[in-house]
């Protein structure tokens, strides 16, 4: 086994260097490259097939080297109070709530230039520590004059026993690094404790970045008027599968490629109509 992928990496990296010699790799030969290749020193993606959550295969700044996403998600169980209550709304309703997560873990790996590497992504946070729920994107938008694409995340985290946090961000790929900046944010709390028992959000208050309150309108132009400078919008789409899915390929007889493959071609970035 040891012998046959070292075999595989050979052969990737050489249609990878071939590739480089005409043009850039091609998103196949990128997924052959990463299948073979060990992320890092004392990383690699067997490691990462242990762990649980979901894995994504991108190019999230469009210069053509692929990168490969991890999202890690915690949840909170279903409070004791809930699982002894007769009332089926009540249940229902914790049961809902208990299914957002209370944090998140985004890291990931880009392939270097040369095709030689798996280079780790660095993620760098403006402010608030909030990793970015890359799973729901509400579109993106580009700086034509420093090439850079922004994309619109909503990130909704369970805060406390029953209340929430939807944090506004935007989220690039900048020199090997995600650049995560949380715009705004709303707070409030899931009605459970309402005399009538539901999983509706209900709001407390939203402010910007720097603290200061916002109404509802405010905070739905938010994302907007950050992109206010940028030319170009976009319709964007990442597809995730389970980590669970993609180590269970490797039983198959066409491996986990499929699904990598599968993946990449789920993942949208396409202009918006005016």
């Amino acid at each position: 086994m040891r012998g046959k992928t070292a075999l595989g990496l050979a052969l990737a990296l050489a249609a990878c260097l071939v590739s480089e010699a005409a043009e850039a790799a091609t998103p196949e030969e990128q997924i052959d490259f990463i299948l073979n290749m060990p992320i890092t020193h004392g990383d690699s993606l067997e490691m990462r097939l242990r762990e649980s959550g979901d894995f994504a295969v991108t190019d999230l700044d469009g210069n053509g080297r692929l990168e490969l996403l991890f999202l890690l998600e915690s949840r909170n169980g279903v409070p004791a109070e809930a699982t002894e209550t007769d009332d089926k709304n009540v249940r229902s309703a914790w049961e809902c709530i208990a299914s957002i997560p209370v944090s998140r873990k985004l890291y990931g790996y880009e392939v270097s230039k040369n095709c030689k590497r798996l280079n780790p992504l660095s993620v760098v946070f403006t402010d608030d520590e909030i990793d970015p729920n890359l799973k729901y994107l509400n579109g993106a938008y580009r700086d034509r004059k420093r090439n850079i694409t922004y994309y619109d995340v909503s990130t909704l985290t369970r805060v406390g026993v029953a209340g929430y946090r939807v944090s506004i961000q935007s989220v690039s790929l900048q020199n090997g690094g995600l650049q995560i900046q949380t715009l705004a944010s709303e707070y409030g709390n899931y009605g459970i404790y309402h005399e009538q028992g539901t999983p509706e959000a209900v709001f407390d208050h939203a402010e910007d970045r720097y603290g200061n309150l916002l109404n509802r309108e405010s905070l739905l132009s938010v994302a907007a008027n950050y992109a206010a400078g940028c030319e170009e919008r976009f319709k964007a789409r990442i597809r995730w599968h389970p980590v669970q899915a993609l180590r269970e390929s490797k039983n198959q007889p066409d491996g986990m490629k499929p699904l990598m493959l599968d993946s990449w071609q789920g993942f949208v970035l396409e202009p918006s109509k005016p």
